[in-house]
């Protein structure tokens, strides 16, 4: 049941997260995709990433009552749980009878276990490889301008990874071509562009499942060529860079952790070259109060903070005569009844918007040992509140139990349980 409750929460918060990086790209596509303003561009796909992360792990509690309808309206959502199981699994016993050797959930975690293992370990080598390689060629390294130049003979083509610049001095290049090239990865090195890639893969590890995770990466890809290229053409010129741009775009890539000059989607690079230098100031500043939207919906929860709940008199099940013991609270019926009422407000107080007034009727039974079992519901008013009323009584502390005719018994209790709103 531990692993069903974690996968359930696991799959809530991964279609929050994948909501809000939907939202965000949506954004990004529709508004901000062909706006020139390339560092703004990265920053905000950036802070989306980390928010859509981050937003379905935060609680932040707020009172509907002080909050516009329009608002709370956003939460009136259903309370209806995803996965709901009563056990873990259920089978009848017989001579042959035994647990399957692996329950769906327990295999789609480990699946998920398998995923992350693969790519990370997949990641690992290619960053151990770049970094072999490193050491392979340590006694060709050049320090020039805050990077090291690596030239690499023509066994890998030319590409930057974090302050390592690596050349393939195998190209026949002019001195110009040569240049243009090396000031556009020295701008990937220059905006440490390796960190976005780096970041994108490690969360591509962990969220391999989440399509949006890989369009993101690409994305990020995209404004990296923009950005170098736009600083290399300032410095180049557009013409001359844009014909070098187009003569090297069959050349195939090595790393894909790299930033590569001749990456695909030339075409685009060379539409966002020749495009008017033009932003919009009204469009950047409206991602703020969709970060707020967002950050609303699944960061905070709607309490009610004016709902009283109330314990009625408990009724015993069982006759007791005046020389028989009726079970007790080990706390004593007056802390136990405090105890319980602030339990069950605590989670009750949580479930909606707006709370609830109405009665919930729960039996259950102590045990010659002293233990609650056995708690039912034979008075409902929400399936959520019903859940807080259980879940408040089996976690309760222990009592001593009833005796009758000098013999430990079970007893069975009736409790009212009464939520009522001012």
């Amino acid at each position: 049941m531990e692993l069903l409750d974690t996968l359930k929460e696991v799959m809530i918060y991964t279609l929050e997260s994948a909501a809000c990086l939907s939202a965000f790209y949506l954004f990004y596509y529709f508004f901000l995709r062909k706006e020139t303003c390339f560092k703004y561009n990265r920053f905000y796909l950036l802070a989306a990433v980390v928010f859509s992360i981050v937003f379905p792990l935060i609680e932040v509690n707020y009172n509907p009552q002080a909050t516009p309808t329009v608002f709370n309206s956003l939460h009136e959502v259903s309370n209806e749980p995803i996965i709901v199981a009563k056990k873990g699994w259920i089978f009848t016993v017989t001579a042959k009878s035994e647990k399957p050797f692996l329950l769906w959930w327990e295999a789609l975690a480990l699946l998920y276990a398998l995923g992350v293992i693969f790519l990370g370990l997949r990641l690992f080598v290619q960053i151990r490889t770049i970094r072999d390689y490193i050491w392979y060629k340590r006694h060709n390294l050049r320090y020039r301008d805050r990077y090291y130049l690596i030239n690499t003979e023509g066994t890998l083509p030319t590409f930057s990874f974090f302050s390592y610049l690596f050349w393939d001095d195998s190209q026949n290049l002019s001195a110009l071509e040569r240049k243009q090239i090396l000031d556009h990865e020295k701008v990937h090195i220059k905006q440490r562009h390796s960190i976005d890639i780096m970041l994108m893969e490690v969360l591509k590890a962990f969220f391999w499942f989440n399509p949006l995770m890989y369009l993101y990466k690409s994305t990020f890809e995209e404004i990296h060529e923009y950005e170098a290229d736009h600083v290399a053409v300032k410095q180049n010129g557009s013409t001359v860079y844009t014909q070098l741009l187009i003569k090297l775009v069959f050349q195939k890539m090595g790393f894909n952790l790299g930033s590569h000059f001749a990456k695909n989607k030339t075409l685009k690079r060379v539409d966002m070259i020749k495009a008017e230098k033009k932003i919009n100031p009204l469009r950047l500043m409206i991602p703020i109060p969709i970060a707020f939207l967002l950050f609303f919906i699944f960061s905070c929860e709607a309490i009610n903070f004016n709902q009283s709940v109330e314990i009625k008199a408990l009724a015993y099940q069982v006759g007791f005569d005046n020389d028989d013991i009726k079970p007790v609270p080990s706390s004593g019926f007056e802390n136990w009844i405090t105890d319980m009422s602030n339990s069950i407000s605590t989670k009750s107080s949580a479930i909606d918007n707006y709370g609830a007034d109405g009665e919930v009727v729960v039996t259950f039974d102590v045990t010659t040992s002293g233990e609650v079992a056995n708690v039912d519901v034979i008075q409902s008013l929400k399936k959520d509140y019903d859940r807080a009323v259980i879940q408040s009584i089996l976690r309760s502390t222990k009592w001593t139990p009833g005796v009758k005719d000098g013999e430990v018994i079970n007893t069975k209790i009736k409790m009212p349980v009464r939520f009522k709103l001012p």
